[in-house]
């Protein structure tokens, strides 16, 4: 048996013939394949010279950058608009049950979406939180001890389900999440930072029940700055006010 026959002795090419290369599959269904991101080392690699295989290298890494850009932006498009349409993105807020409701865009398959419906108990919950914060300026350590000391229901677990515990963060959350001004918000961080409030996308209209005021919210993150609070309010006062 040579190299160029298989254990059967059949030659390679006819042993192979009519098979599609993993790239011309990738091809058929609409797909591009690329290369690594990161091009092997080589002995050439001090070289002065740069060969053919440097330039396709140097072409596929652009592309693969224009590629992830074109992506972010697609995705960032389609969050907006179902922002903009009412639509949650996220984790469901406490005091709210998400509501499965199908929609069919003009010309595309019917989708699933989330929509925000009001939980009474955890309602009431969130309520007493801005209530202490905003009129009793409690602090939130405080307000997680009177939380767990009272057993109001706590946030469920997000992987299972379960009721979690009062943390200062859990609390913290609550108090500067602006979804319960009946809104639907995204891109309030990038990276774990606050982001500008003239970058933040907003629904036009209450598309969900709010649990609390413009001036309950205000009055419970006072101290924050004001990115906290929507852009079309006009009774929000001024920085330092």
């Amino acid at each position: 048996m040579t190299m160029n026959t298989n254990q059967d002795g059949v030659p390679r090419w006819a042993a192979t013939a009519g098979r599609r290369s993993l790239a011309q599959r990738v091809a058929a269904r609409g797909a591009r394949l690329f290369c690594p991101s990161k091009r092997p080392p080589t002995d050439r690699d001090s070289s002065p010279t740069t060969d053919s295989a440097d330039v396709r290298w140097a072409v596929r890494q652009r592309v693969l950058r224009e590629y992830h850009t074109a992506t972010l932006a697609q995705a960032r498009r389609g969050s907006e608009e179902l922002v903009r349409a009412g639509f949650n993105t996220g984790d469901v807020p406490y005091g709210y049950r998400a509501q499965r409701v199908e929609v069919t865009p003009t010309g595309r398959r019917a989708r699933w979406r989330n929509r925000l419906v009001m939980e009474p108990v955890e309602a009431a919950t969130v309520r007493m939180i801005f209530v202490w914060r905003g009129t009793d300026r409690l602090p939130t350590k405080e307000i997680r001890r009177r939380l767990a000391a009272s057993r109001y229901p706590a946030p469920l677990h997000p992987e299972t389900g379960q009721p979690g515990a009062w943390t200062v963060e859990v609390v913290r959350a609550i108090l500067r999440n602006p979804k319960y001004l009946g809104r639907q918000v995204w891109g309030r961080t990038h990276h774990g930072k606050l982001t500008p409030r003239a970058a933040w996308v907003w629904s036009e209209t209450w598309v969900h029940p709010p649990l609390i005021t413009v001036a309950e919210f205000t009055a419970a993150n006072r101290h924050q700055w004001l990115a906290e609070t929507p852009p079309s309010d006009g009774d929000i006062p001024a920085r330092g006010a």
